[in-house]
């Protein structure tokens, strides 16, 4: 069974996210891109990232990595 990892605006950033995740071996799949209202209700019609639900836990951590700058000290 595949559950949603992260959702998104618009498809490009979901596309980034796909590839980060396969990269790292986890199969990834998008949903909802051709909603009419992409992005209006997050949860209802936003880019939907999909993973396998043994692969959840992983896919969020790297995709947590991803959006937490690293401090340069």
């Amino acid at each position: 069974m595949m559950k949603v990892v992260a959702e998104f605006i618009y498809e490009y950033e979901a596309e980034i996210a796909k590839g980060r995740l396969e990269s790292e071996g986890i199969e990834a799949v998008i949903s909802n891109v051709n909603s009419p209202y992409p992005g209006l209700q997050l949860g209802r019609h936003g880019v939907q990232l999909l993973v396998h639900d043994y692969d959840l836990e992983s896919a969020q951590m790297l995709l947590d990595e991803e959006a937490t700058p690293e401090s340069s000290e």
